[in-house]
């Protein structure tokens, strides 16, 4: 695809600038009762969307990590499962994560991170990929991206 840097490297990337613009932006604090339990709830949501995610691409043989050369080779447009929500939940699992970060350190600023995960996945990754499936599978592909979001 056109990104260089696999998404689990952008979120990792996206989850240190999170901590650092709350470690020299304290200013955008805020208070929650139980934040430790609700970012774990996403956390946990988040884990369990990538999960899922992932164990119906291989129950389908596809690929989890479509690129250059191996997206070309995919034979299955999964459309199950979690899929049914979002056309790409284990993007979709990562963005909580980045949010359930941003709730345990409990400060605004956090979202800078989570929007730039966001855009940049969706500009290198999501947009290439969508246009690869539309050339693989046509008119399934697009009837299927006309009734399943492309996040949520």
């Amino acid at each position: 695809m056109d990104a260089k840097i696999p998404p689990d490297i952008i979120l990792l990337g996206c989850g240190t600038l999170i901590w650092l613009l709350v470690k020299y932006l304290p200013g955008f604090g805020f208070e929650i009762g139980y934040h430790a339990l609700l970012s774990g709830m996403i956390f946990l949501l988040g884990f369990l969307i990538i999960f899922s995610a992932k164990a119906t691409l291989y129950k389908h043989r596809t690929t989890e990590r479509p690129g250059l050369h191996s997206l070309p080779r995919v034979t299955a447009l999964v459309t199950i499962g979690v899929y049914r929500f979002s056309r790409n939940p284990i993007y979709l699992g990562m963005v909580l994560l980045l949010i359930g970060w941003t709730v345990m350190l409990m400060n605004w600023i956090g979202i800078i991170g989570v929007v730039v995960f966001a855009g940049f996945v969706t500009k290198f990754q999501i947009i290439p990929e969508e246009k690869m499936l539309d050339h693989i599978f046509g008119n399934e592909y697009r009837r299927y991206a006309s009734r399943v979001r492309r996040w949520i």
